[in-house]
């Protein structure tokens, strides 16, 4: 056989093993063996394979344009059939019960052509399986994907908690799918427009990375006026909103603080609120609490 038709086998099987190490890793890879022997040689090598439990690749060239190509651990091989010397195609199958699937090499003894396939009969469940670098619906994380229209998942209910949070959504306006995750549905696109419009972000009712960065650290350090009890001294977005609130019944005279601010509590703050609860018929009692909130809230027309 000439050596260039030789290397080009070895070559074939050397890329193949290097497939087997890349996909399943080094130790995983068979050992492979070249011979150049006669008929006798052939047969005895063969034997060997046999009665060797780990798993092998053999390639015997013969000096008569046939090679034998063997895989072993299941006790199987088989000799290739040719016609020597016709430049008709050689043909060797292995077998092994290691892996769960099943190869089979051609190649060309045509002068001056070559060519190698590989079949695979694994089940692409089970390689999806192992292999796999998509995320399940329970496993994504909060901005790393941008979250449109009927998308649900574990990222789109911490979006849904936000906005809850924020007072853009109702709790009664988040739905789940079947299996049981929240879906972003057309409320909650409604609710992104509106949080988008707020913050001067571009109002597309998707969430981005960047608007879920802003969203949580809004949702993060947002308090609801009402949701907790103010003493002077206390800092937060309920103070701020409760000075809106005496702006908006002109207690105070000035400009209406944003959504997110924060302020203190201060004891000027102190002193118009207590204008307000004088008017009402209320006593201070050293904190806003749930009825104090209420009558804030209340418009003049009540």
């Amino acid at each position: 056989m000439k050596k260039s038709f030789k290397d080009l086998i070895k070559g074939i099987v050397a890329s193949s093993v290097a497939a087997i190490a890349g996909a399943h890793g080094a130790d995983a890879a068979p050992i492979v063996t070249y011979n150049d022997n006669n008929e006798d040689a052939l047969k005895e090598e063969s034997t060997k394979v046999n009665n060797d439990l780990s798993y092998k690749l053999l390639l015997n060239i013969t000096s008569d344009d046939d090679y034998f190509l063997s895989g072993h651990r299941s006790h199987s091989s088989h000799r290739s059939h040719s016609s020597h010397r016709s430049g008709s195609s050689h043909y060797s199958s292995s077998h092994s019960s290691h892996y769960s699937s099943s190869s089979t090499t051609r190649s060309s003894g045509t002068t001056g052509s070559s060519s190698s396939t590989t079949r695979s009969s694994s089940s692409s469940n089970t390689t999806s399986g192992l292999y796999s670098t998509t995320p399940s619906a329970a496993s994504w994380t909060y901005g790393t994907r941008t979250i449109s229209k009927d998308m649900y998942g574990s990222d789109v209910k911490t979006a849904s908690d936000h906005l809850v949070k924020l007072g853009y959504l109702k709790s009664s306006q988040v739905s789940k799918n079947t299996s049981g995750y929240v879906v972003y549905n057309d409320d909650m696109v409604e609710a992104t427009k509106a949080y988008e419009k707020d913050k001067g972000l571009t109002v597309d009712g998707k969430i981005s990375s960047t608007t879920a960065t802003q969203l949580s650290s809004d949702a993060s350090s947002y308090r609801e006026l009402g949701s907790r009890d103010l003493t002077v001294g206390m800092s937060g977005t309920d103070v701020a909103q409760m000075k809106n609130l005496l702006i908006e019944k002109n207690y105070i005279i000035g400009v209406p603080l944003g959504r997110y601010e924060s302020i203190l509590f201060s004891s000027e703050l102190l002193d118009k609120l207590k204008l307000f609860l004088d008017d009402i018929g209320l006593e201070w009692e050293g904190k806003v609490d749930s009825q104090i909130v209420r009558f804030l809230k209340k418009k003049y027309d009540d």
